[in-house]
């Protein structure tokens, strides 16, 4: 396939490739682009997986870790799961508050950064949906997952998904190396 040179002007801003670049990242045009991306019946196809394949049944104690908007806890409420939504993002949580009283289910949320939530060994299950991991370095990466298996249960399940790695992979790109091999 065609892979397009990037000229040092196309990298991308150094705010850009902070290490903490995501917390303010999920706003605007950029929630815009995603709502966009992501068809209204994708909730329904990943709450399926979930249910077929992330250890997840009607009346399990599931955390969607982070949440967004809500989209996948939301389908899971309804379908009897006791979903529970964490987000850094205001803005996000308030969507997933409204959008979940739209759909008439109950899902708890919570604004804290997903490295910092308050459970342990209180959930069946929990995942991390939307392309969400690998954003932070790689201490903050393996804080992430410490916690989410702090939040399980003995036996619960963890379910992840990656797809649009160019995310994870902006932040961390060196547009130019140069070196000498061999030496």
């Amino acid at each position: 396939g065609y892979i397009p040179r990037m000229n040092e002007s196309d990298a991308p801003s150094p705010s850009y490739r902070d290490t903490e670049w995501w917390r303010e990242h999920f706003a605007g045009s950029m929630l815009d682009l995603w709502r966009a991306i992501v068809p209204p019946e994708q909730a329904a196809a990943d709450a399926d997986f979930l249910l077929t394949h992330g250890g997840v049944r009607p009346g399990s104690r599931v955390l969607d870790l982070p949440c967004g908007e809500g989209r996948v806890a939301i389908e899971l409420a309804a379908r009897g799961v006791r979903a529970t939504g964490v987000d850094i993002s205001a803005g996000q949580i308030e969507a997933a508050r409204r959008n979940a009283a739209a759909r008439g289910v109950d899902v708890e949320w919570l604004v804290a950064d997903m490295r910092a939530v308050p459970w342990a060994a209180a959930f069946d299950a929990a995942f991390c949906w939307g392309d969400s991991f690998g954003y932070m370095d790689d201490a903050g990466n393996r804080d992430f997952l410490a916690v989410a298996h702090r939040v399980l249960i003995p036996g619960g399940r963890w379910a992840m998904e990656m797809q649009m790695l160019a995310e994870v992979l902006l932040p961390r790109l060196q547009p130019r190396v140069s070196g000498r091999a061999g030496e």
